[in-house]
């Protein structure tokens, strides 16, 4: 939904800012948090109606920036009303939980998927979705899974193969 015509995918460890990302189809970001949000829904959802019928899910990512002593697992949510937003959510969830069984052993996760119809975007959009929340930027332990190459893509990897397992258990 949000795009960057000319900076695209990149690997560096900390991007360098610009201010030239644009919503589909090609408008330019409002700075009002409220009015940037209802841009962002109004692009799903025409997205969504555009192709109704089809399988259709939209997963949310974001990083939080609470208190920098706080560090969080990785968390799903859903709207309580969407069975197949809790799928999606619970999938990838399950995903996670085994990947840090396996690939961190010593180490316990307290990642949860949850309702939380009260997000704006979780409430606004149309399509089956996950609001998936990656972290806190102020914790030191978090910066490094978010800014680390090899965790990103871990967590991509990990995300697409919860959609994947959401997709063919249809």
């Amino acid at each position: 939904i949000v795009r960057d015509p000319d900076d695209g995918i990149r690997d560096e460890r900390i991007l360098e800012m610009d201010k030239d990302e644009l919503v589909l189809p090609d408008q330019t970001i409002p700075l009002d948090q409220k009015d940037r949000l209802e841009q962002r829904v109004d692009a799903v959802n025409k997205l969504y109606l555009k192709h109704k019928g089809k399988h259709q899910r939209l997963v949310v990512t974001h990083v939080d920036s609470r208190s920098k002593g706080q560090n969080i697992d990785v968390f799903f949510y859903y709207h309580e009303k969407s069975s197949n937003g809790k799928k999606l959510a619970e999938s990838i969830h399950n995903t996670f939980q085994k990947k840090y069984k396996k690939f961190q052993p010593n180490r316990s996760y307290s990642g949860t998927f949850e309702d939380r119809s009260n997000l704006y975007l979780v409430k606004k959009t149309l399509p089956a979705m996950t609001f998936i929340e990656i972290g806190n930027i102020r914790n030191k332990k978090d910066q490094k899974r978010i800014l680390d190459y090899d965790n990103r893509q871990a967590l991509a990897k990990w995300i697409s193969e919860g959609v994947i397992l959401d997709y063919e258990s249809k």
